[in-house]
């Protein structure tokens, strides 16, 4: 084949420019990469520790609501023997 203006060709060298760039672009992935997993496991952390608290938030609530039956339960019980003295 002759070569022409619209061939190929291909040159089995490397250039310093070319290496340098490949590993400018490998130490950005590994770095972006890193700070993924650090955030990933930042968010781990955080949303155990929301977990725990809303845990906590709900069984406080729980017994509150309890308190709060009991009291209503014990007033209605108080009402209603203030209307069976009233009916005597």
């Amino acid at each position: 084949m002759a070569e022409g203006n619209g061939g190929w060709h291909l040159s089995k060298g490397l250039s310093v420019s070319h290496i340098l760039s490949t590993a400018v672009i490998a130490v950005g992935f590994f770095t972006y990469v890193t700070d993924i997993e650090q955030k990933t496991m930042i968010n781990e952390i955080a949303i155990e520790s929301i977990s725990e608290r809303m845990d906590r938030t709900n069984a406080r609530h729980s017994e509150q609501f309890s308190e709060i039956k009991e009291m209503l339960k014990s007033l209605a019980d108080k009402i209603d023997n203030l209307g069976h003295q009233r009916e005597r």
